[in-house]
């Protein structure tokens, strides 16, 4: 049996993504396990800077996870990627 280490952060929205991207992994492979690891970020542990002062703030901890093979995919939310956004949003 093949475990995946899937990083995400621990927000309720961050979780229901990653177990949804986590069923349709295990619906493709059989006998595949996936298991979330909550990744705890600086925009998780910071609550008082505004956000335009960071960058990567949702994002950085779990990519340096990745980087130390600490985990095997990871699931962002694309609201929390540090891109430039279309006009309007």
């Amino acid at each position: 049996m093949t475990t995946l280490r899937l990083g995400t952060r621990g927000s309720r929205l961050a979780l229901i993504q990653s177990e949804l991207v986590g069923s349709l992994l295990r619906a493709a492979h059989p006998g595949l396990t996936v298991h979330l690891v909550e990744i705890a970020t600086a925009g998780d542990r910071d609550q008082a800077t505004p956000l335009p002062e960071g960058t990567g703030w949702f994002t950085t901890a779990i990519q340096e996870a990745l980087l130390r093979a600490e985990v095997d995919l990871a699931v962002h939310s694309y609201k929390d990627l540090p891109l430039p956004r279309p006009q309007g949003w």
